[in-house]
């Protein structure tokens, strides 16, 4: 039987799901490789994978894609790892940045800007270097670097914390995103990875703090404080809106079935 071909982002949120997969309880036939979201996305376009742990965004444009219940990677309101810096005050922005790694911050950081701000600044994409970023634009968007806590002389936005003031909702950044062909056994192989990572993230955190040169407790309270990695009902209305504003301010074609 070939093996389930998975692919996950690289950053820290996604440890609890993959955990599993690179433990010596781990009896699943799986196959793992990592990229980021825009990769991710093109491989599973292109069949080289079956799943992936890829930006909503991609749900919105790929009618040949489904999302495996239950798993989500969502916050509640600020997520510290999805934010953008600006040089100047966030209602004067002019040129934006963004991640070229990102899909839904991407989309994401468009529609805040507009409702909350109502401004309609160029954007650029570009590698996710903010330093670099910030040299040619007003601000720049960064997603999964939780280095960059401390921004002195910037202007930050959350994005989570801006989605939660504009709709009281949670943000769902990624889930498992699976061909309409992969294996019958994926869903319930990811989540019985889910609950196994769940119930370790003291362990998480402590192994990926070091390997990630980042504080323990920093780590600490972000996969457990501020990660949510469920898809409760709430979270799939966050998504169901998040696909609407894409629809208005014409980042999607059309509106797919979510579920």
């Amino acid at each position: 039987m070939n093996p389930i071909r998975i692919g996950s982002v690289p950053y820290l949120n996604a440890k609890p799901l993959i955990a599993w997969f690179h433990s010596k309880e781990c009896d699943a036939n799986v196959e793992i490789s990592y990229a980021v979201p825009s990769q991710l996305a093109a491989q599973l376009r292109r069949g080289e994978l079956d799943v992936a742990m890829v930006s909503t965004f991609e749900l919105f444009q790929n009618p040949g894609l489904t999302i495996v219940p239950g798993i989500s990677i969502s916050a509640d309101g600020p997520v510290k790892s999805v934010r953008l810096f600006s040089k100047v005050p966030i209602e004067d922005i002019k040129s934006v940045g963004l991640d070229s790694s990102s899909l839904t911050s991407c989309a994401l950081i468009r529609v805040l800007v507009t409702d909350l701000y109502a401004i309609s600044p160029e954007y650029f994409s570009h590698f996710p270097d903010l330093d670099a970023m910030l040299a040619q634009y007003d601000s720049g968007l960064i997603i999964g670097d939780l280095k960059l806590f401390e921004s002195d002389g910037l202007e930050v936005m959350d994005l989570g914390g801006a989605w939660k003031r504009l709709t009281g909702l949670p943000f769902c950044y990624a889930a498992w995103l699976a061909r309409i062909d992969a294996p019958a056994e994926t869903a319930e192989v990811l989540d019985y990875a889910r609950a196994w990572g769940c119930a370790r993230l003291d362990a998480v955190a402590d192994e990926w703090a070091p390997r990630m040169s980042l504080p323990l407790e920093r780590v600490r309270d972000y996969l457990i404080d501020i990660m949510r990695y469920d898809l409760s009902e709430d979270k799939w209305r966050a998504l169901e809106e998040f696909q609407a504003r894409c629809l208005k301010y014409n980042l999607v074609d059309t509106i797919l079935p979510l579920r």
